[in-house]
């Protein structure tokens, strides 16, 4: 494989640091890191606090300068989450622009889930290639339509492949390094654990009721995204049976799930690929996850138990997505949660980690990676003239969607529902800059009506540590 000059653009909001945090950093980070081991030059742009040897070079984002007394009393003026990306990813087109004019650049892999690095493709003739880590989020879905025809866009699972229905995509599931997880011996007392961030997408409020039920004791690993959610719903649920560890470095969370016996998984929306769940039975330690978005792909018979989240029969409304069912409430999850404690208990630790490895190493997700941006490096060559002026492509029509049906299944909360009055496009309930799950914030149609929530987290919106 020829060597690549690959320019790779990371979130804003997150340095690619231990503990990472969440599950779109540290895979960016480990995709970094085997590009690298395969013999290619990156150029990483990420937030500051990013180490200068993650990288061949390390380009950190600008901090939003001061503004002047007039300009900050503009009473039009995007809160600063808004202002941050904008600031940070105007600079990165630049930049890119810079490099790619001197010869610089081959191909930029882009994982930054902002619209702009999409939007501004044109302007360099070097291919730019997204990875999609959330749902199609209306200002990312504006920067696609206008991306560079040479654009290609891989999707990390198949029912995000489904929701991404206006490009043309391919799929490359995540993949973990599986010598960074040892086979656990599972726990002494019947403990069980969760992973993530403490938010309610991530509904970990789910697990604790789940683990009482079950008789269990459970422990909570993850940082406190959301204060509020955290006050309301985790902190009256601690105490005696339940304890919140924080965040921990990667080896002390796999060292928490390992010594459990069982791993849940309790998104509140379709999580793009559920991450977490790779980790955790990486370590040999049987997952109980809601069927939801990814999920329902990654957590395999040997691996755990995938548990319906949808309502009995299926609810039949014309205000729903096609294929859509309506998610049963949270007492009926819980029963269902609870009772899958018991039919993990059989799975064997071994077999379970040696499926985990089968079917998402890391070294498939780097080469599944690097063929995508070889290919688009080798095409962006063929297409200009020997006389160096720009060439003039068509778009390709879009590849058909995924056949399988989990693919195209969605589950809606009815909580999660724009209430009375929200604008059509606004994103209600869930956010997006995560992800893999990470780093998550709600992205409005127009900048001036933005709730300024910052979440961080990735890909899909996923853990702490190198449990996203």
């Amino acid at each position: 494989m020829t060597s690549l000059r690959i320019a790779v653009l990371a979130t804003n909001r997150n340095p690619l640091s231990e503990p990472f945090a969440g599950g779109q950093e540290s895979l960016t980070a480990a995709l970094v890191a085997g590009f690298r081991r395969r013999g290619h030059h990156v150029v990483l742009f990420a937030a500051e606090g990013t180490p200068a040897d993650v990288a061949d070079e390390v380009v950190a984002y600008p901090a939003l300068p001061r503004f002047s007394a007039v300009a900050a009393l503009d009473p039009q003026l995007p809160e600063k989450p808004f202002l941050d990306d904008h600031h940070a990813f105007t600079f990165a087109a630049a930049e890119l622009a810079r490099r790619d004019r001197a010869g610089e650049l081959d191909v930029v892999a882009n994982h930054s889930l902002h619209h702009l690095p999409m939007s501004l493709s044109r302007a360099y003739d070097a291919p730019v290639v997204t990875t999609l880590h959330t749902p199609p989020f209306p200002w990312m879905e504006l920067g696609a339509a206008l991306a560079s025809p040479a654009s290609r866009f891989v999707a990390v699972s198949k029912a995000l492949a489904a929701q991404w229905s206006t490009v043309t995509r391919q799929v490359v599931a995540n993949g973990v390094d599986e010598s960074r997880f040892v086979l656990g011996p599972g726990a002494d007392d019947g403990r069980l654990a969760w992973v993530g961030r403490i938010t309610p997408e991530k509904a970990p409020h789910l697990a604790i009721d789940a683990a009482r039920m079950a008789g269990r004791r459970l422990a909570l690993v993850g940082p406190v995204s959301d204060a509020a959610y955290f006050e309301a719903e985790i902190a009256p649920r601690l105490g005696g049976d339940v304890e919140h560890l924080g965040a921990l470095r990667p080896q002390e969370v796999a060292k928490v799930v390992g010594r459990s016996d069982a791993l849940f998984v309790t998104p509140a929306w379709d999580e793009p690929f559920g991450l977490v769940a790779v980790e955790g039975a990486m370590c040999g330690t049987p997952v109980i996850a809601l069927a939801r978005g990814g999920l329902v792909e990654v957590v395999r018979p040997d691996m755990g138990v995938l548990v319906d989240a949808s309502k009995n029969p299926v609810v039949d409304s014309s205000e729903l997505p096609a294929g859509a069912v309506m998610a049963a409430p949270d007492d009926v999850l819980v029963a269902r949660l609870a009772s899958a404690v018991t039919e993990v208990d059989a799975l064997d630790r071994a077999a379970v980690r040696e499926c985990a490895v089968r079917h998402f190493s890391l070294d498939a997700c780097i080469d599944g990676h690097l063929a995508v941006l070889t290919e688009a490096a080798d095409a962006a060559r063929r297409s200009q003239p020997a006389s160096g002026a720009r060439s003039v492509e068509r778009h390709t029509p879009l590849d058909p969607l995924p056949s399988d049906a989990d693919a195209r299944r969605l589950v809606i909360r009815e909580d999660m529902k724009p209430p009375a009055g929200v604008r059509p496009g606004v994103s209600a309930g869930v956010s997006a800059q995560n992800g893999t799950g990470s780093d998550v914030a709600d992205r409005p149609l127009l900048p001036g009506s933005l709730s300024g929530d910052s979440v961080s987290g990735g890909a899909q919106p996923d853990a702490t540590g190198a449990m996203s």
